[in-house]
C-alpha cells in the first residue's frame, strides 16, 4: 500500500496518483526508482502505469453500467407513469360522460313527474303517482271512479282543465331532446309519440261519457215499462210489445219465455255491447214519453203475445237487467280503449327512458352500476316509478 503524502489515504501499489485527492505517488510509488519492490528487488521505472489504467477502466465500465441501469429504470418509469396517466385520463372522461347520461336521465324523470304528474292528478281527481300502477286497468278503475263523483261535470273537466296540462307538460317534456345525450334520443322520441295519443283519446273518452245518462235512461225505461207489462191492453203493454219485436229477431218463432230468456242470456254473454246498442238506438225511442192515459187499440197479435210471454214473475226484467249491466260495463272499457292502449305504451316508454339512462352509463363505464340499495349519485336518474 501506499500512502498519499497529501492526504494520508491508502492506494494500492502501482497507483501513479492518490485515489482520493489525485495527489501524484510517483516518488513513493511501486516501481518508482530506487523504490523497492517486494521480494527485495528494485521495481522498475514504468511497471505500474498498466496495473493503474486497468484498474480505472474497470470502474469506468461500472460506472457506465450503473448509468445506463438508472437510464433503462427512468425510461421504464416514465413508460409505467405515462400509461398510468393515460389510463386515468380515459377512465375519467368514461365516468364524466357516464355521469352526463345519468344527469339527463334524473332531468327527465324529474320534469316527467312534474308535468305529467298534475296531469294523472286532473285525471283521476285525486294524487297519484303513476309510476305505482302495474296495469291499464287500474287505470280505468280510477278514472271510473273519477267519473263517479262528477258525471254530470267530468266530461267538461276533462277537456277544459286536464287537456291543458297534458299539452304543457308535452310542450316542457319535449324541451329536453335538444340537449340530451344521443344515447337517449330515440327512448325519449318513442315516448313523446305517446302523449299526443293520449290526448285523443281522452278527447274521444270525454266525448262518450256524454251519453251514458242517455243510455242509464233507456235502461231503467225498459225496466219501468216492462215492469207495467200484463195482459190487458194498456199502452204501457201495447209498447212493450212492439219493443221486444224490435228488440228480438224471429220473436214469433220462439214458443215461450224460457225461450226468449235463453236467447237473452246467449246473446248478452256473448256481445251485450252490440246488442243493446241497437236496441236502444232502435228500439228504445217506442217506450219513452208513453201516453200512460190515452187509449189505444191493440194489434191483433197482442192475445197470442201475452198468453206465450207474459208471465207473472217477470223475468225477463232480470233478463233486461242483465243485459244492461254487461253492456254497460263493456261500453267503459270500449270508451276508453284508445286512452288505455296509449297509457299502456305511455307507461311501458316512460319506464324505458330512465332504464336507457342506467344501460347507457353501464356501457360507457364499462361495469354495471351500484345496486339501487345504495344512494344514487346527485343528478342520477331515479328508478322507474
Amino acid at each position: 500500500m501506499v500512502v498519499c503524502p497529501k492526504c494520508r489515504h491508502s492506494n494500492f501499489d502501482g497507483f501513479a496518483n492518490c485515489s482520493r485527492c489525485g495527489a501524484p505517488l510517483a516518488a513513493s510509488a511501486p516501481g518508482a526508482p530506487g523504490f523497492a519492490a517486494p521480494g527485495g528487488g528494485m521495481a522498475g521505472g514504468g511497471a505500474g502505469g498498466g496495473g493503474m489504467d486497468e484498474y480505472q477502466r474497470m470502474m469506468a465500465d461500472r460506472a457506465a453500467k450503473q448509468k445506463r441501469t438508472r437510464m433503462i429504470i427512468l425510461a421504464v418509469g416514465a413508460v409505467v407513469v405515462g400509461g398510468g396517466g393515460f389510463w386515468t385520463m380515459r377512465e375519467r372522461k368514461k365516468t364524466a360522460a357516464a355521469q352526463a347520461v345519468l344527469e339527463a336521465g334524473g332531468r327527465f324523470a324529474e320534469r316527467e313527474k312534474e308535468e305529467m304528474g298534475a296531469f294523472w292528478n286532473c285525471v283521476m281527481s285525486s294524487e297519484v303517482d303513476i309510476g305505482n300502477f302495474q296495469s291499464a286497468d287500474q287505470i280505468q278503475q280510477r278514472i271510473e271512479s273519477a267519473y263517479f263523483t262528477q258525471q254530470k261535470t267530468y266530461s267538461e273537466h276533462l277537456t277544459s282543465e286536464c287537456v291543458p296540462k297534458l299539452e304543457h307538460g308535452r310542450s316542457a317534456i319535449g324541451a329536453l331532446a335538444t340537449d340530451f345525450p344521443p344515447e337517449l334520443k330515440v327512448p325519449l322520441d318513442k315516448y313523446l309519440t305517446t302523449l299526443p295519443r293520449l290526448q285523443t283519446g281522452l278527447e274521444s273518452y270525454a266525448e262518450k261519457v256524454k251519453g251514458r245518462a242517455a243510455v242509464k235512461d233507456v235502461d231503467a225505461t225498459i225496466q219501468e215499462v216492462g215492469g207495467a207489462f200484463s195482459a190487458d191492453p194498456t199502452p204501457e203493454s201495447v209498447a212493450f210489445e212492439k219493443f221486444m219485436e224490435c228488440a228480438i229477431p224471429d220473436l214469433d218463432k220462439k214458443k215461450d219465455i224460457q225461450a226468449v230468456l235463453e236467447y237473452l242470456a246467449s246473446t248478452c254473454k256473448t256481445d251485450a255491447v252490440k246488442f243493446m246498442t241497437r236496441v236502444r238506438e232502435q228500439c228504445g225511442p217506442g217506450l219513452q214519453n208513453i201516453n200512460k192515459d190515452a187509449k189505444v187499440t191493440p194489434p191483433k197479435t197482442f192475445k197470442a203475445f201475452t198468453k206465450k210471454f207474459f208471465e207473472e214473475d217477470q223475468r225477463q226484467l232480470q233478463a233486461w237487467e242483465y243485459c244492461a249491466k254487461h253492456s254497460r260495463k263493456g261500453k267503459k272499457v270500449l270508451d276508453l280503449e284508445d286512452f288505455l292502449n296509449a297509457a299502456s305504451d305511455y307507461m311501458e316508454d316512460r319506464a324505458a327512458v330512465v332504464q336507457s339512462a342506467r344501460d347507457a352509463a353501464a356501457t360507457i363505464t364499462g361495469k354495471p352500476l351500484e345496486g339501487g340499495s345504495k344512494k344514487p349519485a346527485p343528478g342520477a336518474a331515479p328508478p322507474p316509478g
